[in-house]
């Protein structure tokens, strides 16, 4: 139960992972570093920090092309509720 716990802390540990989620949420799409900063506002190191912490836990991906660009791992149980959360309450629109 603590590895659930731990990911959960982690995933949504902080106001800047929550508009992580939800910008990529309502991108709807892999996004860049760029692309995130522009939606959320937040400075570009600390979207890498949490990124860095989204990727350990399993709840977004990564590919590199010409740039990195991230996304949620919807296969993940944890980020498919919390997506359906965010899209119920209305915080993010797809």
């Amino acid at each position: 139960m603590s590895d659930a716990k731990d990911a959960i802390e982690t995933g949504i540990g902080s106001i800047g992972k929550v508009k992580i989620i939800k910008a990529l949420v309502e991108e709807g799409k892999m996004a860049t570093i760029y692309v995130l900063h522009k939606r959320t506002g937040l400075k570009r190191d600390d979207i890498k920090n949490n990124l860095d912490d989204l990727l350990r836990i399993g709840w977004i991906r990564h590919a590199k092309y010409a740039s990195v660009v991230y996304g949620l791992n919807n296969d993940n149980e944890y980020v498919s509720r919390l997506v359906q959360f965010f899209k119920d309450t209305g915080y993010a629109q797809p």
